[in-house]
Formats: C-alpha cells, sequence, structure tokens
C-alpha cells in the first residue's frame, strides 16, 4: 500500500484516455499498449515531479508492462458513449487495438504542468512500437519489485536503480557538503 493516501480521479482518467488518443491519431504504433505505458509514465512522472499523480489510477504489474487496473472499464463506457472508437488491426503481422478519440478531451480539469508533462512523454515515446515501450517499462523500478498482478506503489517514482556519481558520493559522505568545500574545510 503506498504510504501517500492517492484517489483515483475518474472524470481526469477519462479525459486523460481522450487526450492521449487524440495526440497519438498519427502514430502508426499507437494502441493499447502504448496507451497504458504513456498513462503509467505520465502519473508516475507527475508524482516525481508534483508530489502527485495526474490521475490517481492504480497500476498492476502485467507481463508487458504496467496497465491501469481502471483502463477496460473507462475503455467500455467511453466507447458505450460514443467518445472513443476501439478498433483492430494488423500492424507488421502484429494485432494491435486502437483506441481513437471521436470526442475532445475536456482539458480544464489540468493545470498546465500535467499537460507538459503528458506531452513530453507522449514526445519521448512517440517513435517507440509497443515491444519497446514495454521493455522501458520493464527498466522501471516499481515493475521490477512488483509481482505478477500487484499494484505498483506511486513511491517507487522515487526509487532509482542508478549508481551515484563519485561527486554525490561525496557530497553525502561528507555530511552534506560538496566535495570542493569539503576539501576547502579540511586541515
Amino acid at each position: 500500500r503506498d504510504p501517500v493516501e492517492i484517489t483515483f480521479d475518474r472524470s481526469k482518467f477519462r479525459e486523460l484516455v481522450l487526450y492521449i488518443a487524440q495526440e497519438s491519431e498519427d502514430d502508426p504504433r499507437f494502441g493499447a499498449t502504448k496507451l497504458n505505458k504513456i498513462l503509467y509514465f505520465s502519473d508516475f512522472e507527475a508524482f516525481g515531479i508534483l508530489g502527485e499523480p495526474i490521475t490517481g489510477a492504480t497500476y498492476q504489474r502485467l507481463e508487458r508492462g504496467p496497465a491501469p487496473r481502471e483502463i477496460l472499464p473507462v475503455l467500455r463506457e467511453l466507447d458505450g458513449e460514443g467518445a472513443v472508437d476501439r478498433l483492430e488491426r494488423r500492424y507488421f503481422n502484429l494485432r494491435q487495438k486502437r483506441i481513437v478519440a471521436r470526442q475532445a478531451p475536456d482539458l480544464s480539469l489540468f493545470d498546465e504542468r500535467e499537460i507538459e508533462i503528458v506531452d513530453n512523454v507522449i514526445a519521448e515515446l512517440r517513435y517507440l512500437n509497443a515491444s519497446q515501450v514495454s521493455v522501458l517499462s520493464h527498466l522501471e523500478v516499481g515493475w521490477q519489485l512488483a509481482s505478477e498482478h500487484e499494484s505498483i506503489p506511486y513511491a517507487t517514482a522515487y526509487i532509482s536503480d542508478r549508481k551515484p556519481t563519485a561527486r554525490e558520493l561525496a557530497t553525502h559522505l561528507s555530511g552534506g557538503a560538496d566535495d570542493e568545500s569539503a576539501a576547502r574545510s579540511s586541515p
């Protein structure tokens, strides 16, 4: 369980799905897998930067990477309302489940920083296909720590498996002073 209380905002989630589908309309690699990863990276990036996710969706570890538990009921709802079309097509001999927005998203629910994060994630993943975004998501510490179908805590956005630089180690070991000031103050 996340130590921070996270509340799922269904309205923002619905509108974010519409926004991502609209912004990815011209991306031939955009399908359900990529939608799930854009949602995941956007929410976790927002949590890391802003201290809270955009939608508060609950992401679970699946074989192809993180996916929001809420995605299927929301897609059925949007499809039933005529807000999206869910299409299946062949993409390089694979089956692609594509989401096409049929109505414009209500962006008034989001602040500028949230949309900026989503736009950056879309841009970063634009030229990757479903397999590539899945592999990328498998590098995330949260996905690696979770068991199959287990929820991925948002707090894992703060965990890195990157090794610290020599400067970072020196700063930490000197009690917070950087290595230059530590060197100047030593006898």
